[in-house]
C-alpha cells in the first residue's frame, strides 16, 4: 500500500477524525482530505513526519517501506508524542531518569494507588 493508503488507514484504526488529524499535524482539514485522496501526491517530508507522530507511527512504515510495528513499538511511539506535547510528562521523565530502581517502583505504587481511588469514588 502507499502513503495515501496507510494514513487513512492507521487514521480509522485509531478512530480519529479528519478534523483531529488535521489539527495535530497543523494544516486544513481540507489539505489532509487531499493527502488522504492523493489530490496531493507529494507531501512535504515535515508534514509525513507529523502525520506520522500524530497517528503513532514511523514515517517509514507510512509510505510502506517497512514492516508494520508490532503493539510494543506501537506504544513506545505513543508515549514520544506525549512527551512532545505534554511539558509535564516531560518534568516527570527527566525526573524518573534520575531516580533510583526503588524510588521509580515507589513512584509507580504512589500513581497506581492514586488512579485506583479515582476508580472507586466514580
Amino acid at each position: 500500500m502507499g502513503l495515501k493508503e496507510n494514513i487513512k488507514l492507521r487514521r480509522l484504526k485509531l478512530k480519529m477524525t479528519l478534523a483531529e488529524l488535521s489539527e495535530r499535524v497543523g494544516v486544513s482539514r481540507a489539505t489532509m482530505q487531499r493527502y488522504e485522496s492523493g489530490a496531493i501526491a507529494n507531501i512535504p517530508s515535515e508534514n509525513v513526519e507529523k502525520i506520522a507522530a500524530a497517528l503513532k507511527t514511523s514515517p517509514s512504515e507510512l509510505m510502506g517501506w517497512e514492516e508494520k510495528q508490532d503493539g510494543e513499538e506501537a506504544e513506545l511511539y505513543g508515549y514520544l508524542d506525549e512527551l512532545k506535547t505534554r511539558s509535564e510528562l516531560r518534568m516527570l521523565f527527566k525526573l524518573a531518569k534520575q531516580a533510583s530502581r526503588e524510588d521509580v517502583e515507589t513512584a509507580v505504587r504512589v500513581v497506581e494507588a492514586l488512579f485506583k481511588g479515582r476508580s472507586s469514588d466514580e
